[in-house]
């Protein structure tokens, strides 16, 4: 689970359906890339975190195209 783009989203939106609808995505797309059980495009990662407002690899592992997994 990426907790540090859940959070940023939560900051920044209050809820997921708001980032997705800034995104232009589905809210389920976003849970699953949260979850890990979908992987953005590198194109992807960097509007994500466009939309956020900050670097991607502050959520992102840098290059592998997965996120960034917290416990």
């Amino acid at each position: 689970m990426n907790n540090k783009l859940k959070a940023h989203i939560v900051e920044r939106f209050g809820h997921q359906w708001k980032f997705a609808q800034a995104v232009g995505i589905h809210e389920a797309e976003v849970s699953r890339v949260i979850r890990g059980h979908r992987i953005l495009s590198e194109a992807d990662r960097q509007k994500w975190a466009g939309v956020l407002g900050i670097e991607s690899t502050a959520v992102f592992d840098a290059g592998a195209g997965t996120c960034s997994k917290q416990k």
